[in-house]
């Protein structure tokens, strides 16, 4: 069984910006020792005939492509004083 020393624990406890009690390290360094022999059994299986995925669930990109339905055209926009270069313009909601 990997055992990870105290000072292991609070290295990785100040990487993420925590601060551990005595008992809390101690009860983490149990934690994390059996979590790291769990990815070690994993570590005998043989996996050089499964293929490499990103994915298992089947699907595929179902993004469907832009497209502008009944947009307003700018030139003829009635309130011209709203427009900067194109751009229609807004009052500051945020200070």
């Amino acid at each position: 069984m990997t055992k990870l020393s105290k000072e292991q624990v609070q290295k990785t406890a100040s990487l993420i910006k925590i601060h551990l009690q005595d008992d809390e390290i101690e009860k983490f360094q149990n934690q994390l020792s059996r979590v790291l022999d769990s990815v070690d059994v994993l570590k005998e299986l043989d996996t050089s005939k499964t293929p490499e995925t990103s994915q298992t669930h089947g699907l595929v990109n179902v993004l469907a492509e832009d497209m502008v339905k009944n947009g307003l055209n700018i030139k003829d926009y009635p309130n011209k004083s709203n427009l900067s270069n194109d751009y229609f313009t807004v009052k500051r909601v945020i200070n």
